[in-house]
């Protein structure tokens, strides 16, 4: 693929919550699994995980689990103004994860501050220089890990969702999932087979998110 195809594809992609009523079968996402794993992390610690949910009833209970806690959300919004603005968008939360037949749990894990701990060991107060605290350096590489899965998905003639709200039940998902510590939800990404064209949303304008700074 020459650069050209490679930016016409990213520009196609769509996160997509409406899917065709067709099974994802294990093959069709082993490939997006390879595709992620090919993202680069700092010292190549590689720091993801994923669960793909394929099981119907394993699904239904996250599902639950997560429309649960828009229910508790909504229950302590109750009598206030700012219900209102829950509801006009609460259901997305949990809605693409029912329409799609397969989920997939990205993780990603934290190491100890490498920095620091040199530091503390030479008995120097690590604090300003703590890297950790500056920049996840583990939730960067997890993330760039799956837009490489989510392009790839895109690729094979998938459509997928990578959503925050489900995170609303991020212990009971993790609990569902008996994931190992000390990996952590990275949201949860809805995947299937698109049902319609999604449309284009707007994007910002190429001049208004880059600063060139050139040489005098």
């Amino acid at each position: 693929m020459i650069a050209p195809e490679l930016l016409a594809l990213m520009q196609s992609r769509r996160s997509t919550r409406r899917f065709a009523d067709r099974p994802v079968a294990r093959a069709d996402l082993e490939p997006l699994f390879e595709a992620a794993r090919t993202a680069p992390s700092a010292t190549n610690r590689q720091p993801w995980r994923y669960n793909a949910v394929l099981d119907p009833a394993l699904r239904a209970r996250i599902i639950e689990a997560v429309r649960g806690k828009v229910d508790a959300l909504r229950a302590e919004l109750a009598g206030s103004e700012y219900l209102a603005d829950l509801t006009a968008y609460g259901d997305f939360f949990h809605e693409p994860l029912e329409a799609a037949p397969a989920l997939i749990i990205p993780q990603y894990r934290l190491f100890p501050d490498a920095i620091a701990a040199l530091l503390a060991r030479a008995g120097r107060d690590p604090r300003p220089y703590a890297l950790a605290d500056r920049m996840p350096s583990e939730l960067c590489g997890a993330a760039a890990a799956t837009m490489n899965l989510l392009l790839m998905a895109h690729a094979a003639g998938l459509a997928a969702c990578w959503m925050a709200g489900p995170m609303l039940a991020r212990e009971e998902i993790a609990a569902l999932l008996a994931l190992p510590a000390p990996f952590v939800p990275l949201g949860a990404i809805a995947i299937g087979y698109p049902a319609a064209e999604t449309p284009a949303p707007a994007r910002k304008p190429t001049e208004r998110i880059v600063e060139w700074n050139l040489p005098a």
